[in-house]
């Protein structure tokens, strides 16, 4: 199995963010979670796990408060960065390649 730091290091044409109590977040600082802990301190978020036993969350940049990581959005190479629309906000996929880089991809929105 691989370490924490070489899962995030191999992942460094990822953004993750959390779409928690009605915002946005990018999230640039991680740690693990049990998944017991995070269903409590969470209810009803889905959240991205780790592996069967854990779950990611990372400290909001500005109040630096434990908050779930909902969304992880890959990068290609050479995006086109063209602009956002309905297409990447109600995306499934979990790659992005436009001007929003990743903060609407998948939220759902509009």
């Amino acid at each position: 199995m691989k370490g924490f730091k070489q899962f995030f290091s191999e992942a460094t044409k990822a953004k993750w963010f959390s779409d928690f109590q009605g915002e946005t977040v990018e999230v640039a600082h991680y740690d693990l979670m049990t998944k017991s802990k995070f269903a409590e301190l969470f209810p009803n978020v889905k959240g991205v796990s780790y592996d069967s036993f854990q779950k990611i969350v990372g400290k909001h940049p500005v109040t630096g408060q434990i908050i779930p990581i909902t969304r992880k959005i890959d990068f290609k190479c050479n995006p086109s960065l063209h602009k956002c629309d309905a297409r990447c906000r109600n995306a499934k996929g979990k790659n992005c390649e436009c001007s929003c880089r990743g903060k609407n991809h998948g939220a759902g929105f509009n």
